[in-house]
């Protein structure tokens, strides 16, 4: 996600007023669906995990889905710099690509805005109309996109995605190329053992910068689940590098939209896509 550019670009605003930063960003709406949910039974050949975390955040069955929004609020850092609020609004083609917008805030209100994306295999960022591409973004994108779409059951049953369980609390996945999918992925995903439900998605190597020649660990942390409409969906989240002991973003998120509309903001992608031409 574009974190570096943005805070650089935000620390005029530190020695504007550090009180602004102070007020917590908006949440994005989204326009929900307005089709009539379906749901389907899961396939028995699933890891116990997996289906003990259907049972627990979505009643035992899988809703239906191609497309997922999120949107949420919270606090961006980096090194030594402020916390800064951020809205923030991601919008999925699930599995395959995907739009993300994080909005730095000054009284709660956009002052600044990034946009990372993922489309036709090609990882992309623009913050403050500077637009970057490189093996490393395309790489990056993956872990992101997975960290947010392995929450919706719809993924898994897709082409490509495969899931095994070598422990009661760990799930491991692998997405594989030629599927159309975002991929190759492997990642893990840890189980609370009282629960069920996730509490982190991790990969070995993230790619730290546009070239792919620095990486590290990365995870998002579950921090709490809430309840909603349909069961349940990750409430906090906190995303991290394994070279830093703490988190750079923290998330306070709504229950995702499923099957909205998400053109206009793959359009977006495709249109700095289009840049590198």
């Amino acid at each position: 996600m574009p974190d570096a550019r943005l805070l650089a670009g935000a620390a005029a605003l530190v020695g504007a007023s550090a009180a602004g930063l102070g007020v917590p960003a908006p949440s994005p709406r989204i326009e929900e669906s307005t089709d009539k949910a379906v749901f389907d039974p899961p396939d028995p050949t699933w890891p116990d995990g997996l289906l003990r975390w259907l049972d627990v955040a979505h009643r035992g069955l899988v809703p239906r889905a191609e497309t997922a929004a999120i949107a949420g609020s919270g606090r961006i850092r980096l090194g030594r710099s402020p916390w800064l609020p951020v809205s923030y609004r991601t919008s999925h083609v699930l599995g395959q690509e995907f739009a993300a917008e994080l909005a730095a805030t000054w009284y709660g209100r956009p002052v600044l805005r990034a946009h990372d994306g993922y489309a036709d295999h090609i990882g992309v960022t623009s913050v403050r109309g500077q637009t970057t591409f490189g093996p490393g973004l395309d790489q990056g994108a993956r872990p992101f996109l997975w960290s947010e779409a392995i929450l919706i059951p719809a993924t898994w049953g897709l082409d490509g995605v495969h899931m095994t369980q070598p422990s009661e609390t760990t799930i491991d996945v692998s997405v594989e190329p030629g599927t159309g999918l975002a991929a190759p992925l492997t990642a893990r995903i840890d189980l609370d053992p009282d629960s069920g439900l996730p509490t982190r998605f991790e990969v070995p190597w993230r790619a730290k910068d546009p070239q792919g020649e620095e990486g590290v660990a990365w995870w998002v942390d579950y921090e709490t689940w809430e309840p909603n409409d349909h069961g349940m969906h990750v409430r906090q989240a906190a995303v991290n590098w394994a070279d830093d002991s703490r988190p750079w973003l923290r998330l306070r998120l709504e229950p995702p939209a499923l099957n909205v509309d998400v053109t206009e903001a793959m359009g977006e992608i495709r249109a700095l896509l289009r840049q590198s031409d």
